[in-house]
């Protein structure tokens, strides 16, 4: 239940920072995708409601983190398949209004949320969380009673683009129950700034039932062909000890590899790299491999993060890794082309690509099967 998870672990949300493992993400409350990859079938899908002519007019599916701000009275969010009309009443508050979000081939976020424009934290407060996931949507899955959220409080809105979209009536859960809003949420506010949040929080559902569907296009994965391997064994690296290393020395002697592209700030990263370390003790003698790349030292424009290396020191300890851990330079996460984390890659000896990218974290038998899957190709 990705709802409760967040709420559990935040009762607020930092404007600045975006939660979730979207690209360049710093922050450890997470939204990511946690299935198979389906952005062919959803490409297809998309694809089908739009001519040749008409496609190169759609907005695309907006990999990666992104905020937005109310423009002309809409927020325009055409990039996670919406627009949103803003009530009459907040068009002249849109400084109050902030929205941002993470999106990766299976899954898509959006939180809208008021912010007090005067506040140096520039901390907010969410009005509106949005989602939408390939998964089909159950929303009885998605009440959790012990936190107020009951079937009224769930808006199932439909299907879009083979998206399944839906979203929290939050003031609809504040009305019917607000001991969470109470001791989580309003206990940092003075009288003021409380009566302020709530009154935007009363346009929750207006806001929501304000939402319409606009076509989109899905990208197309990363695939062999558009793969260069030759590039790929000759990135110049470091390890966490400070040694330069070539990135071609962890894949050419094995006949499988798996590189796991995470960061210290991903939950789900994180959760997975336990059983990892197994799976590669136990597919090791199998010529597999398992390289981690760190992906959080060098910031986005290039300095090195000390404190983020001791982070992932401390990480590897706590999991058990023994693969090797490498730290991905600027020049490498933009040569994978990396939308969330973790993203994982399976390379031959050459560096070829022997799976599309896989996007989220999985359980031991997932990736168990994507290893045999792998090793029986170049097997």
């Amino acid at each position: 239940m990705k709802k409760i998870i967040s709420l559990v672990l935040t009762g607020t949300i930092v404007a600045a920072a975006l939660t979730g493992c979207g690209n360049e993400s710093n922050e450890s409350d997470v939204k990511a995708a946690s299935t198979q990859s389906s952005s062919d079938v959803v490409a297809n899908e998309a694809d089908s409601s739009a001519s040749v002519e008409e496609a190169s007019d759609l907005p695309q599916w907006k990999y990666g983190k992104f905020t937005a701000s109310v423009v002309d009275g809409q927020i325009d969010l055409s990039g996670l398949g919406v627009v949103i009309e803003v009530p009459e009443e907040l068009k002249d508050k849109a400084d109050s209004i902030g929205i941002r979000g993470s999106v990766t081939d299976e899954f898509g976020y959006a939180s809208i949320y008021w912010i007090n424009p005067d506040d140096p934290d520039n901390t907010g407060y969410e009005i509106v969380d949005l989602e939408a996931d390939v998964n089909p949507v159950n929303v009885e899955d998605l009440v959790y009673e012990d936190y107020g959220i009951t079937t009224d409080v769930v808006a199932d809105l439909g299907s879009n683009g083979g998206f399944n979209y839906y979203a929290y009536r939050e003031d609809t859960w504040y009305e019917g129950d607000s001991s969470y809003f109470d001791e989580n949420v309003l206990a940092d506010l003075d009288e003021d700034r409380k009566a302020e949040y709530i009154e935007f929080l009363s346009y929750s559902s207006e806001l929501i039932d304000n939402i319409t569907f606009v076509d989109f296009l899905i990208p197309e994965a990363l695939g062999a062909d558009d793969f260069d391997n030759e590039a790929l064994l000759n990135f110049e690296l470091t390890d966490l000890d400070g040694n330069t290393v070539k990135s071609g020395d962890y894949i050419s002697s094995n006949k499988v590899t798996m590189i796991n592209f995470w960061g210290t700030f991903c939950g789900p990263c994180i959760n997975e790299m336990p059983y990892l370390a197994e799976i590669e003790q136990e597919y090791k003698d199998q010529g597999f491999e398992i390289v981690g790349m760190t992906c959080d030292v060098y910031d986005s424009e290039g300095n090195y993060q000390e404190d983020i290396v001791l982070d992932a020191l401390d990480i590897i300890e706590d999991t058990g890794v023994e693969y090797p851990i490498l730290i991905a330079s600027v020049e490498l996460r933009t040569y994978a082309q990396l939308t969330a984390y973790p993203t994982t890659f399976f390379v031959d000896s050459e560096g070829r690509l022997l799976t599309s990218p896989i996007v989220g974290s999985h359980s031991k038998e997932e990736w168990e099967a994507y290893i045999e899957e792998a090793l029986a190709a170049v097997n």
